[in-house]
């Protein structure tokens, strides 16, 4: 069957609980895509909602939104979006062990839905089902229809996965809610890629925080900044929880450990800092100062005289930012050094 003049459809398809996919070929572009379209009964809203909210969003770890058509269905037109194609698997509650691996996924979640929040959008249903993972080891999230706006983030209902519902959403009046259940249910979902078997807390309806040392046993050897971030996570109060940029931030800080690279040049003399030559001094005569490379950051531990970085007065513990100037001194004998640290990216 052709499909707007462009999609052929292909022999195989697959219902979800609300809406069915159709993968068809784009004739046009000649790659493989799926439709997807509401089952009989289902709320029409709730594909718009994922439209408008794929609309906005475009993201290496977002499923993108390609065209919107429509299909004959029980003898009318009825609207579908057309969706990439993931060549790919549904991640798996329980698949995964604590090692690179694992924390380079929950980094690509991480991406993924920092990138949906800053179009103020709320996904609303995060758990495993809902991300899948390519051949090339790309994650992708998946399925918006239950996504909302900052601007219409109320509900009447309880709605979602229960275990990755947040405890605010458990009430039975009107609930406003906003970005931050998406980072509660970021942080059960990082439990539940490594086990079926929750801290009981999480399974009680509403949810309570377990303890740190309960959710900490099931993250071993994850350093434990990373460790108590995730567990801020899934704080009662949704203002305790980090956002997903802070999250983001963090767990691309750890994946690029010792792969830094700072560069300054001072009365002529190149001086490097990585993983090979961890601490460089600088004397430049009206202030001095040294610098420690300890994997993660740059950090002033020593200073004397006159010395700020981008204008503002350095103190032992700074860190130093990834691209800035250093200034010696005051007045017309000061001495100005830029220091540049290379950008490497966590891959895929």
């Amino acid at each position: 069957m052709l499909i707007a003049n462009r999609y052929k459809t292909l022999d195989n398809s697959d219902r979800g609980g609300m809406g069915e996919v159709i993968f068809c070929e784009d004739l046009h572009l000649q790659r493989q895509v799926v439709l997807k379209h509401l089952q009989a009964g289902v709320e029409a809203r709730r594909l718009l909602d994922e439209q408008k909210a794929l609309s906005k969003v475009r993201s290496k770890h977002v499923v993108q939104l390609y065209d919107i058509v429509n299909i004959q269905g029980g003898g009318v037109q009825q609207p579908a979006i057309v969706l990439e194609y993931i060549d790919g698997e549904i991640l798996q509650v329980g698949s995964f062990s604590v090692n690179q691996d694992y924390l380079n996924v929950i980094w690509q979640i991480s991406c993924g839905l920092a990138d949906i929040h800053s179009h103020g959008i709320i996904h609303r249903d995060i758990k495993p089902g809902n991300i899948k993972i390519d051949s090339e080891g790309v994650v992708k999230i998946i399925d918006f229809g239950l996504s909302r706006s900052n601007s219409n983030a109320e509900t009447r209902s309880i709605i979602g996965t229960p275990i990755f519902m947040a405890p605010e959403l458990w009430g039975d009046h009107t609930i406003a809610f906003d970005s931050s259940i998406d980072v509660y249910a970021f942080g059960v979902t990082c439990l539940a890629l490594l086990t079926d078997t929750p801290p009981l807390s999480l399974r009680s309806r509403p949810p309570s925080q377990p303890t740190l040392a309960d959710f900490s046993a099931l993250l071993p050897g994850v350093p434990s900044e990373i460790t108590n971030t995730l567990f801020q996570c899934l704080a009662a109060d949704r203002r305790d929880r980090p956002s997903m940029q802070v999250i983001k931030n963090l767990l691309e800080k750890h994946l690029l450990k010792d792969k830094h690279r700072a560069t300054v040049v001072l009365n002529g003399v190149a001086n490097t800092l990585d993983h090979k030559n961890r601490r460089i001094s600088l004397n430049a005569t009206v202030g001095s100062l040294t610098i420690e490379y300890d994997g993660l950051v740059f950090c002033v531990t020593q200073v004397t005289g006159a010395v700020y970085i981008n204008n503002t007065s350095v103190n032992v513990g700074a860190i130093v930012p990834g691209c800035c100037v250093l200034t010696f001194g005051n007045g017309g004998g000061r001495k100005f050094v830029t220091f540049d640290v290379s950008n490497p990216e966590v891959m895929p």
